[in-house]
């Protein structure tokens, strides 16, 4: 485990990597800005990380953990149609984690980090229905295009939602959701916005 002095250094360097991620993309940021706004020297980084793309993919794969603890109970019962508890919704995490969820959905979202989201809801979905065994050849080719729209329908809607601010309360959001989820868009659109 590590010391507090080493968790509160790499949380500075994470803060200080997230803040300037905001503000430009990745290519443009250097060590030396991390660590002027970290108070910390290089040395000090590199004993952390390789460089600044280890740095991303570390601070990637702890929001890709974080997701998993939050959001997965609310995608599991979106899948099964249940009705969301508001008690289930991350709400803090959408709202605490912001700078953190900038890699998956900011302006400067790499395709590759929305990827890693995409195939841990495609592999939610095929741990729920036991969808590994017994589907022919032409049935995995259409449980591949289902799952893509399945989960590039839910990131580009909490996407969005991110990219706007956060404009409707979460539970708002995951009412549309549910129902989209539940009834098919067209049906959302034609029923339930009149």
């Amino acid at each position: 485990m590590e010391s507090k002095r080493v968790q509160d250094t790499k949380q500075r360097i994470k803060n200080a990597f997230l803040e300037l991620y905001k503000q430009k993309r990745i290519e443009k940021i250097s060590i030396k800005e991390i660590t002027e706004k970290a108070h910390i020297n290089r040395g000090t980084f590199y004993v952390y990380y390789i460089d600044i793309y280890d740095l991303q993919e570390k601070v990637e794969n702890e929001a890709i953990d974080q997701i998993k603890k939050h959001a997965l109970p609310v995608i599991r019962a979106l899948i099964m149609n249940k009705k969301i508890d508001t008690g289930v919704l991350p709400k803090e995490f959408f709202y605490g984690e912001q700078a953190m969820l900038e890699l998956f959905f900011g302006e400067r979202a790499e395709l590759r980090a929305v990827k890693k989201l995409k195939k841990i809801m495609q592999e939610t979905v095929m741990e729920m229905f036991d969808l590994q065994n017994g589907i022919d050849d032409l049935g995995k080719v259409k449980l591949k295009y289902a799952l893509e729209y399945v989960s590039s329908a839910q990131l580009g809607m909490i996407g969005y939602w991110f990219k706007n601010n956060m404009d409707l309360p979460i539970e708002e959001l995951g009412k549309i959701i549910e129902k989209i989820n539940q009834n098919g868009v067209i049906t959302y659109i034609s029923k339930e916005l009149k």
